[in-house]
């Protein structure tokens, strides 16, 4: 008899075996929004940068991988009627799971609360994201809001990202597991494109300290490090949104940390350009040519 986690686990592949093999991954731009451990603003960067993006026009997906834990619709007061659950289950087509925010966001949430979901093991939610981001259209940035730790199928998750935020604060817990948590992705993906968010900072130079000891130790003891860091200041206006679930951005651009969360929107959406303008190697090799 299978046990639950192997079922699980053939429901995803013959799941995505229905769609077809040779599908060509559309050509998205993939931001996982990570941390070492919880409660340290993960969600709250990710659903914030995501409506962002989606009001600059930009056509964004948000992904609640946190597996049976789900806030994202929480901060977003939404109540979604489908969520991978229902994928998995084959109740609703991955296509149609997807339920409409604000400013045109569209979120795919796992569900909270959710046994089948909690149970899921590593290769079964790796290939079920797979199978998601399948759905996703030339041209949209697909933001996955994974769980908090160093969990082996977080990794592999991660490596679907162009780009992974590690979000930390000055605590010295945060600063620890962020480290493992970087040494264990950086085994996995040397060339991984890491931004550090270093979030809860009382001023710009604690959020750089954070980030230069953080950077030092990694390029010392891991020969490599993330790219680029950038600073979100401590704010009780965070706490309010979350206790009434108004996404920040939406309801207080204007508190503390408002304007940090738009410019770090903008710098990530200089980064989308850039890619979205360096033609594939095929491209590459006619203009060569030419």
């Amino acid at each position: 008899m299978l046990d639950q986690a192997e079922a699980l686990r053939m429901l995803v592949r013959d799941r995505v075996m229905c769609c077809g093999s040779d599908i060509r991954s559309p050509r998205l731009y993939t931001i996982a929004v990570t941390s070492g451990k919880g409660g340290v603003g993960k969600t709250s960067v990710a659903v914030n940068l995501a409506l962002l993006l989606a009001r600059s026009g930009r056509r964004v997906r948000l992904v609640d991988a946190d597996f049976g834990l789900s806030n994202a619709e929480v901060l977003l007061g939404m109540a979604p009627r489908h969520t991978l659950n229902d994928v998995l289950r084959g109740r609703v087509d991955a296509s149609d799971a997807w339920a409409n925010g604000p400013e045109g966001l569209k979120l795919l949430s796992s569900g909270s609360g959710l046994e089948d979901m909690a149970n899921l093991d590593g290769e079964a939610g790796v290939s079920l994201i797979d199978f998601v981001l399948r759905t996703a259209s030339d041209g949209e940035v697909v933001v996955i809001d994974t769980s908090p730790g160093i969990d082996r199928s977080i990794g592999s998750i991660l490596a679907f990202a162009d780009e992974v935020m590690m979000v930390t604060t000055p605590e010295p817990t945060s600063i620890t597991d962020s480290y493992a948590a970087m040494k264990v992705l950086l085994s996995k993906i040397p060339d991984a494109e890491i931004t550090l968010v270093a979030n809860c900072c009382s001023s710009p130079s604690q959020a750089s300290s954070v980030a230069d000891g953080l950077k030092n130790i990694c390029e010392r003891f891991l020969g490599r490090s993330f790219q680029r860091h950038e600073y979100l200041p401590s704010d009780a206006t965070v706490g309010w949104a979350i206790r009434t679930q108004k996404p920040l951005v939406l309801s207080s651009p204007h508190c503390a940390v408002g304007p940090w969360l738009k410019k770090m929107a903008i710098k990530l959406d200089d980064r989308i350009r850039r890619r979205e303008f360096v033609p594939d190697s095929l491209e590459l090799a006619e203009l060569v040519e030419a």
